[in-house]
């Protein structure tokens, strides 16, 4: 079962105050991945690689090599 952090539509609500960023996965196999600032969150799979990101969280995200900014 799901966390109840995690939204509907697998995506996170993006704070009005802070900036989002679609972040891109290259990983082989789902991931669910909390955000180190914000708590929430995030659901990653090949199915669906990009999702929005809080702006908080992406620095922590992008240390690693199965993440980058999307275009």
């Amino acid at each position: 079962m799901r966390s109840d952090r995690v939204r509907s539509q697998m995506t996170p609500a993006i704070a009005p105050h802070s900036q989002g960023r679609n972040v891109h996965y290259s990983g082989p196999t789902l991931v669910f991945v909390r955000g180190t600032a914000t708590g929430w969150v995030y659901r990653f799979s090949p199915a669906e690689p990009v999702q929005p990101v809080d702006a908080r969280d992406v620095p922590a995200l992008l240390a690693s090599p199965l993440f980058r900014v999307a275009r």
